[in-house]
């Protein structure tokens, strides 16, 4: 990352819609989708445990975000049934030319749970749906994006008879 100075604005919120203004979402690609059954015989699940982490890497065109998603799903006795992992690389195009001269990682992380979530959790409901679909599993559906949450944290499971 390039040497950074303070936001030209004290207010937060005000930094933030600056870098929201001065970037571009140019690309968004999943790069890894894994699907692991461990319980071929399970036919319902209850639990849902979602992890979604980033990491970030900007130069001065451009910012890339790399989005890991994990979760283990559980029946109702609370046995592991299967694991699903997911990667999305997001890449953003600057521009505005002096956006990346006062990106602090605060402002980045602000960016990061208020923006660029919204765009990101579409490609995990479908994978998190298609992935538990195809090993045999009640389709999981989880919830909306919240800005400022690490991860949608409601599900819901269709446990047809």
């Amino acid at each position: 990352m390039t040497e950074t100075t303070s936001p030209p604005d004290a207010d937060t919120d005000a930094a933030l819609r600056r870098v929201i203004d001065g970037v571009e979402l140019t690309d968004i690609r999943v790069v890894r989708w894994h699907g692991e059954l461990r319980d071929y015989h399970a036919q319902q699940l209850s639990e849902f445990d979602p992890i979604l982490s980033v990491d970030f890497r900007c130069d001065a065109e451009t910012m890339q975000l790399r989005w890991a998603f994990d979760s283990t799903l559980s029946d109702l006795a609370g046995h592991a049934v299967a694991d699903l992992g997911l990667t999305i690389l997001q890449t953003f195009a600057f521009t505005e030319p002096n956006v990346s001269t006062y990106l602090d990682k605060s402002l980045i992380d602000d960016f990061i749970s208020k923006t660029a979530v919204i765009s990101v959790v579409p490609f995990v409901r479908e994978a998190v749906q298609t992935m538990t679909v195809r090993l045999g599993l009640p389709a999981v559906t989880i919830g909306l994006a919240r800005a400022g949450v690490g991860a949608p944290r409601s599900f819901s499971v269709r446990n047809d008879p």
